[in-house]
């Protein structure tokens, strides 16, 4: 998109408070300005009528979807309906619809929509299987998205055999060292997380974050996003005081490089904010968890993933100081919009299930307590495996319900009594993001 204005020696666009529109430098008096991306300064404003114009006539592909500065996605309805009028042509015209499907799958994805997204992916996949084979590079990049979809379905079970079968081919054909197959690492190595394996998660995460750093440099996006995986990971095995600097590393030079209204900036706000919540430093994770759903309620809307992750945590924040009267709606919002959006068997929404259950029992409910952290406990086994952690977890909430209202411990799956007073699960956001590409020739 044509801008206008000449750089400053901080790398800004005219004056930072200037709210003029950066396409046809018009005021707000000509109509609305937005800010539709992670761009600053003065370039962050845009009338939304010159944006559209812009969007629906610009002769560059990616103009419908994402801005042309910062490559920041729009994840609205106008790059939605502009892709699927990009596909119907190219279909009506027998042209090749790989990279578009692809396109607007991502898109689909970025903004929540998983089941609107799973049937494109796998369209895009099996056009590349039989027109390029299994081990072309764009094949492999399908491989890699449709995986990492299922893996954010929590469909862990199809989603291993893709991102193994990416990541092998991958090393054979592009080496270890590529930026895609560095891709597939991350993948691979977040799934295991997920699934509970975080000895088999280490070594993968651990290539991918010294390999980056070597090729890609400490500030380029995907190294700081296996930055901050490396610093979940490490989360995950309770060793917070090794993964707070990582956190705090990729939040700094997110705030510096990205903008602090890019979805991986937020994702770093996050997941530094759930951090200090699980080591119990109140204070300084509240403002964190604030920032982020502040900005995610903007930019990514109410019931996107990612925001329901930052409502869900600062409920659980808000627990912790036991303000149960401001901590019960956020994760009633969460609960409700999971069960929606995510389904009631998704750990997300089961994570939810289980701390407005706890959030009862703090009440005094203790009835519609148990009924909740039951289901928690079921759907966690089935989803997740009687071993995992999280499971775990859950199945230890329940047990101390059931002997703190006099029920005892009549079930020989639970592990241990306690009567110590139940915890929130602070759920870490965008956890092991995906490093997804549509086409390696984009880049």
């Amino acid at each position: 998109m044509p801008t206008r204005g000449t750089p400053t020696r901080d790398g800004k666009v005219g004056a930072p408070d200037e709210r003029t529109c950066r396409l046809c430098w018009g005021e707000e008096d000509e109509g609305p300005l937005v800010q539709p991306c992670a761009c600053r300064g003065s370039q962050k404003w845009i009338h939304k009528h010159c944006l559209e114009t812009w969007r629906r006539t610009s002769p560059r592909e990616d103009a419908a979807y994402r801005c042309g500065e910062c490559k920041d996605h729009y994840r609205d309805a106008l790059s939605l309906e502009l892709l699927r009028a990009r596909i119907q042509a190219e279909r009506a015209d027998g042209e090749g619809i790989a990279f578009t499907l692809n396109t607007l799958a991502l898109e689909l994805k970025d903004q929540g929509k998983y089941d609107e997204a799973e049937p494109l992916f796998r369209e895009a996949l099996e056009v590349q299987r039989e027109t390029l084979g299994n081990r072309h590079p764009s094949t492999l990049v399908s491989i890699n998205n449709l995986g990492s979809l299922l893996k954010a379905k929590s469909d862990f079970a199809a989603a291993e055999p893709l991102l193994r079968e990416a990541l092998e081919v991958s090393r054979e054909t592009l080496g270890n060292r590529h930026p895609n197959t560095l891709a597939s690492i991350n993948n691979l190595g977040g799934l295991l997380v997920n699934k509970g394996d975080l000895a088999a998660a280490e070594p993968l995460l651990r290539e991918a974050l010294g390999v980056q750093r070597e090729t890609q440099g400490s500030r380029h996006p995907r190294t700081l996003i296996s930055i901050s995986n490396f610093g979940m990971l490490l989360q995950a095995k309770g060793d917070l005081a090794a993964a707070e600097p990582l956190l705090c590393q990729a939040l700094g030079v997110s705030r510096k490089t990205l903008g602090n209204r890019h979805p991986d900036t937020l994702d770093s706000i996050s997941n530094l904010g759930g951090l200090l919540l699980d080591k119990g430093d109140l204070a300084a994770a509240e403002p964190l968890l604030r920032e982020a759903l502040e900005v995610q309620r903007e930019t990514l809307g109410n019931r996107h993933p990612d925001t329901l992750t930052s409502i869900s945590n600062l409920g659980a924040l808000l627990y912790a100081k036991r303000n149960l009267a401001a901590a019960e709606p956020l994760l009633r919002e969460a609960l409700v919009a999971r069960r929606a959006t995510l389904g009631n068997r998704h750990p997300d929404t089961l994570a939810s299930i289980s701390n407005f259950g706890v959030l009862l029992w703090a009440k005094g409910d203790l009835t519609a307590a148990e009924s909740l952290l039951r289901e928690a406990v079921e759907g966690l086994r089935a989803t997740l495996g009687s071993g995992h952690p999280d499971t775990l977890a859950s199945i230890g909430k329940l047990r101390r319900l059931l002997v703190r209202s006099g029920v005892g411990c009549t079930h020989t799956s639970i592990a241990s009594c306690s009567r110590r007073s139940p915890s929130l699960i602070s759920v870490m956001a965008a956890l092991f993001a995906c490093s997804a590409i549509v086409c390696v020739y984009v880049f």
